[in-house]
């Protein structure tokens, strides 16, 4: 939220105003972006690891700066995912809140669990037991009745 209670409408990269569905899309990216270098980071210990086992038959006194350098990595990573956490759990906060003020329950439930709870129309589906062709038709309204709350709260 921006000043005063009104929607800063930014995006991830810092770039201009954004409609509503980028701003609930930005979850999802941040979501998986954080996903990304989750894997990088155990990509990265798994790569250290084995240097390290190799390392074993070297004699003593060799040099370890492929370890040392894997692990200043794996801990800028691991700055850099705590960073885009508390980032997504603030943007989850604050959708959160709007999804909230949204009247139809339905809508509600299915943008809260698509953006939020970074659920599938599948899942959702199978977790609310409407079929997926409703899913999708609740969906397509939400994002409509959160268009017009958000541009609300923007300005």
């Amino acid at each position: 939220m921006g000043r005063g209670g009104k929607l800063d409408g930014m995006v991830l990269g810092g770039g201009g105003r954004v409609t509503a569905k980028e701003y609930l899309r930005q979850l999802k990216t941040l979501d998986c972006l954080i996903k990304a270098k989750l894997l990088e980071k155990e990509r990265i210990r798994a790569l250290s690891t084995k240097v390290t086992a190799g390392n074993k038959e070297r004699v003593q006194g060799g040099s370890s700066g492929g370890i040392e350098n894997a692990v200043i990595k794996m801990m800028e990573l691991e700055e850099q995912i705590n960073s885009d956490i508390d980032r997504l759990v603030n943007l989850k906060a604050e959708a959160r809140l709007l999804i909230d003020e949204l009247v139809d329950d339905k809508h509600k439930v299915v943008l809260s669990m698509y953006y939020v709870s970074d659920m599938t129309f599948e899942m959702i589906s199978d977790e609310t037991h409407y079929s997926v062709g409703a899913v999708h038709k609740f969906y397509r309204s939400a994002l409509k009745e959160f268009e017009e709350l958000y541009n609300s709260e923007k300005e």
